[in-house]
Protein backbone atom coordinates (compact mmCIF):
# COMPACT_ATOMS: atom_id res chain seq x y z
CA UNK A 1 0.00 0.00 0.00
CA UNK A 2 1.71 3.62 -1.24
CA UNK A 3 0.53 6.69 0.56
CA UNK A 4 0.76 10.12 -1.23
CA UNK A 5 1.03 13.44 0.91
CA UNK A 6 -2.29 15.18 0.77
CA UNK A 7 -1.42 18.72 -0.18
CA UNK A 8 -2.18 21.36 2.67
CA UNK A 9 -5.34 23.59 2.50
CA UNK A 10 -3.06 26.43 3.19
CA UNK A 11 -0.40 25.13 0.49
CA UNK A 12 0.48 28.40 -1.71
CA UNK A 13 0.59 26.23 -4.43
CA UNK A 14 -2.39 24.09 -3.86
CA UNK A 15 -4.38 27.95 -3.43
CA UNK A 16 -3.15 29.03 -6.54
CA UNK A 17 -4.36 25.70 -8.49
CA UNK A 18 -7.66 26.16 -6.66
CA UNK A 19 -7.76 29.81 -8.15
CA UNK A 20 -7.02 28.77 -11.55
CA UNK A 21 -9.18 26.29 -12.25
CA UNK A 22 -12.09 27.92 -10.24
CA UNK A 23 -11.09 30.83 -12.99
CA UNK A 24 -11.36 28.69 -15.56
CA UNK A 25 -14.30 27.24 -14.74
CA UNK A 26 -16.16 30.72 -14.47
CA UNK A 27 -14.99 31.34 -18.03
CA UNK A 28 -16.31 28.34 -19.07
CA UNK A 29 -19.63 28.99 -17.31
CA UNK A 30 -19.08 33.01 -19.00
CA UNK A 31 -18.67 31.86 -22.70
CA UNK A 32 -21.76 31.69 -25.21
CA UNK A 33 -20.43 33.05 -28.10
CA UNK A 34 -22.21 30.13 -29.82
CA UNK A 35 -25.58 32.12 -30.34
CA UNK A 36 -24.23 35.37 -31.51
CA UNK A 37 -22.80 33.54 -34.51
CA UNK A 38 -25.81 31.43 -34.75
CA UNK A 39 -27.48 34.84 -35.09
CA UNK A 40 -25.43 36.84 -37.66
CA UNK A 41 -25.03 34.18 -39.62
CA UNK A 42 -28.87 34.23 -40.24
CA UNK A 43 -29.30 37.80 -40.78
CA UNK A 44 -26.35 36.74 -43.37
CA UNK A 45 -28.10 34.66 -44.87
CA UNK A 46 -31.22 35.95 -44.88
CA UNK A 47 -30.08 39.32 -46.42
CA UNK A 48 -29.86 37.35 -49.85
CA UNK A 49 -33.46 38.05 -51.24
CA UNK A 50 -33.13 41.28 -49.75
CA UNK A 51 -29.90 42.28 -51.89
CA UNK A 52 -30.88 40.58 -55.01
CA UNK A 53 -34.43 42.39 -55.44
CA UNK A 54 -34.63 45.23 -53.13
CA UNK A 55 -31.28 47.67 -54.86
CA UNK A 56 -34.11 50.42 -56.38
CA UNK A 57 -33.66 52.77 -58.94
CA UNK A 58 -29.67 52.99 -59.80
CA UNK A 59 -30.31 56.71 -61.22
CA UNK A 60 -32.17 57.92 -58.34
CA UNK A 61 -30.80 59.40 -55.22
CA UNK A 62 -32.82 57.43 -52.27
CA UNK A 63 -32.02 54.73 -50.15
CA UNK A 64 -32.74 51.29 -51.78
CA UNK A 65 -34.83 48.87 -49.33
CA UNK A 66 -31.65 47.01 -49.17
CA UNK A 67 -30.16 49.70 -47.53
CA UNK A 68 -32.72 49.43 -44.77
CA UNK A 69 -31.97 45.97 -43.95
CA UNK A 70 -28.76 46.01 -42.55
CA UNK A 71 -29.85 48.10 -39.74
CA UNK A 72 -32.92 46.89 -38.71
CA UNK A 73 -31.63 43.35 -38.94
CA UNK A 74 -28.26 44.08 -37.34
CA UNK A 75 -30.21 46.08 -34.23
CA UNK A 76 -32.45 43.30 -34.00
CA UNK A 77 -30.04 40.82 -33.54
CA UNK A 78 -27.73 42.86 -31.17
CA UNK A 79 -31.21 42.81 -28.96
CA UNK A 80 -31.49 39.15 -29.20
CA UNK A 81 -27.83 38.79 -28.13
CA UNK A 82 -28.50 41.16 -25.23
CA UNK A 83 -31.55 39.35 -23.92
CA UNK A 84 -29.93 36.01 -24.44
CA UNK A 85 -26.93 36.70 -22.21
CA UNK A 86 -29.43 38.26 -19.94
CA UNK A 87 -31.29 35.26 -19.46
CA UNK A 88 -28.00 32.96 -19.35
CA UNK A 89 -27.16 34.85 -17.01
CA UNK A 90 -30.24 34.67 -14.49
CA UNK A 91 -30.40 31.05 -14.76
CA UNK A 92 -26.13 30.20 -13.88
CA UNK A 93 -25.57 33.18 -11.59
CA UNK A 94 -22.67 34.51 -13.18
CA UNK A 95 -22.97 37.65 -16.15
CA UNK A 96 -20.57 37.94 -18.77
CA UNK A 97 -18.97 41.61 -19.83
CA UNK A 98 -21.52 41.91 -22.84
CA UNK A 99 -22.34 45.34 -22.50
CA UNK A 100 -18.96 46.74 -24.14
CA UNK A 101 -19.59 44.02 -26.70
CA UNK A 102 -23.36 45.27 -27.29
CA UNK A 103 -22.54 49.21 -27.32
CA UNK A 104 -19.57 48.93 -29.95
CA UNK A 105 -21.61 46.99 -32.39
CA UNK A 106 -24.82 49.01 -32.19
CA UNK A 107 -22.16 52.27 -32.62
CA UNK A 108 -21.02 50.77 -35.50
CA UNK A 109 -24.36 49.94 -36.91
CA UNK A 110 -25.04 53.42 -36.25
CA UNK A 111 -21.79 55.14 -37.88
CA UNK A 112 -21.79 52.66 -40.78
CA UNK A 113 -25.33 52.75 -41.74
CA UNK A 114 -24.84 57.29 -41.44
CA UNK A 115 -21.91 56.76 -44.05
CA UNK A 116 -23.20 54.18 -46.34
CA UNK A 117 -26.33 56.26 -46.41
CA UNK A 118 -24.12 59.50 -47.18
CA UNK A 119 -22.23 57.64 -49.98
CA UNK A 120 -25.89 56.66 -51.29
CA UNK A 121 -27.36 59.71 -51.58
CA UNK A 122 -24.07 62.18 -52.34
CA UNK A 123 -21.98 59.48 -54.16
CA UNK A 124 -19.16 62.15 -54.01
CA UNK A 125 -18.78 62.54 -50.32
CA UNK A 126 -16.23 61.61 -49.19
CA UNK A 127 -14.19 62.83 -52.26
CA UNK A 128 -10.68 61.71 -50.55
CA UNK A 129 -11.98 58.24 -49.90
CA UNK A 130 -13.24 57.32 -53.01
CA UNK A 131 -11.37 55.70 -55.99
CA UNK A 132 -10.01 52.03 -56.54
CA UNK A 133 -7.38 51.51 -53.91
CA UNK A 134 -6.91 48.83 -51.86
CA UNK A 135 -7.38 51.39 -49.07
CA UNK A 136 -10.68 51.88 -50.15
CA UNK A 137 -11.40 48.29 -51.36
CA UNK A 138 -10.58 47.89 -47.53
CA UNK A 139 -12.62 50.56 -45.86
CA UNK A 140 -15.94 49.59 -48.00
CA UNK A 141 -15.36 45.91 -47.61
CA UNK A 142 -15.19 45.99 -43.54
CA UNK A 143 -15.93 49.12 -42.64
CA UNK A 144 -19.77 48.22 -43.86
CA UNK A 145 -23.03 46.77 -42.17
CA UNK A 146 -22.25 43.07 -42.69
CA UNK A 147 -18.35 43.43 -42.00
CA UNK A 148 -18.94 45.06 -38.90
CA UNK A 149 -20.11 41.74 -37.61
CA UNK A 150 -16.61 40.41 -37.71
CA UNK A 151 -15.05 43.90 -35.84
CA UNK A 152 -17.44 43.37 -33.10
CA UNK A 153 -16.72 39.77 -32.73
CA UNK A 154 -12.99 40.96 -32.13
CA UNK A 155 -14.09 42.65 -29.05
CA UNK A 156 -16.28 39.63 -28.02
CA UNK A 157 -12.95 37.16 -28.42
CA UNK A 158 -11.09 39.21 -26.14
CA UNK A 159 -14.49 39.57 -23.48
CA UNK A 160 -14.36 36.22 -22.91
CA UNK A 161 -10.85 35.18 -24.07
CA UNK A 162 -11.83 32.57 -26.51
CA UNK A 163 -9.45 31.92 -28.95
CA UNK A 164 -11.49 29.78 -30.96
CA UNK A 165 -14.10 32.68 -31.34
CA UNK A 166 -10.57 35.42 -32.37
CA UNK A 167 -9.67 32.77 -35.35
CA UNK A 168 -13.30 32.43 -36.71
CA UNK A 169 -13.84 36.09 -36.62
CA UNK A 170 -10.22 36.58 -38.48
CA UNK A 171 -11.88 34.02 -40.63
CA UNK A 172 -14.61 36.07 -41.53
CA UNK A 173 -12.83 38.74 -41.93
CA UNK A 174 -11.03 37.19 -44.32
CA UNK A 175 -13.43 36.15 -46.09
CA UNK A 176 -15.48 39.55 -46.44
CA UNK A 177 -11.99 41.17 -47.85
CA UNK A 178 -11.61 38.12 -50.24
CA UNK A 179 -14.83 38.62 -51.18
CA UNK A 180 -14.54 42.44 -51.71
CA UNK A 181 -14.37 42.80 -55.42
CA UNK A 182 -16.95 43.00 -58.04
CA UNK A 183 -19.71 40.39 -57.85
CA UNK A 184 -19.81 38.55 -61.40
CA UNK A 185 -22.41 39.49 -64.11
CA UNK A 186 -25.30 37.51 -62.75
CA UNK A 187 -28.26 39.18 -60.74
CA UNK A 188 -27.16 36.80 -57.85
CA UNK A 189 -23.33 36.81 -58.73
CA UNK A 190 -22.90 38.09 -55.07
CA UNK A 191 -24.46 34.76 -53.54
CA UNK A 192 -21.18 33.02 -52.84
CA UNK A 193 -19.73 35.71 -50.65
CA UNK A 194 -23.23 35.57 -48.95
CA UNK A 195 -23.71 32.35 -48.40
CA UNK A 196 -19.25 32.08 -47.69
CA UNK A 197 -19.69 34.92 -45.07
CA UNK A 198 -22.77 33.08 -43.35
CA UNK A 199 -21.04 29.67 -43.58
CA UNK A 200 -18.30 30.30 -41.39
CA UNK A 201 -20.42 32.00 -38.65
CA UNK A 202 -22.60 29.22 -38.77
CA UNK A 203 -19.70 26.36 -38.72
CA UNK A 204 -17.91 28.75 -36.24
CA UNK A 205 -21.58 28.60 -33.98
CA UNK A 206 -21.71 24.83 -34.35
CA UNK A 207 -17.92 24.52 -33.44
CA UNK A 208 -18.13 26.57 -30.34
CA UNK A 209 -21.71 24.95 -28.84
CA UNK A 210 -19.73 21.55 -29.18
CA UNK A 211 -16.53 22.87 -27.89
CA UNK A 212 -18.28 24.08 -25.23
CA UNK A 213 -20.18 20.48 -24.35
CA UNK A 214 -17.26 19.05 -24.55
CA UNK A 215 -15.20 21.15 -21.72
CA UNK A 216 -17.96 20.88 -19.85
CA UNK A 217 -18.93 17.62 -19.49
CA UNK A 218 -14.85 17.15 -19.07
CA UNK A 219 -15.09 19.29 -16.07
CA UNK A 220 -17.94 17.33 -14.39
Amino acid sequence: MTTHPVPSPSDPRHLLAMKRALVNQVRREQRGAWFPLLVFAVVRVAAAPVVRYGQGDPDARDLPPAMWYWPVALLLAYAAIGWFYLRRSDRRGLGTRVGPYLALGIALVVLITVYVSLTALYPEFPTGLRGPSPVVLFFDTVVSPAGTIGLALLLLARIERSWPLLAIACAYLAVMLGSGGQPGPSPWGFLPSLLLGGGVLLFGAVGLALLQRVQGRSAG
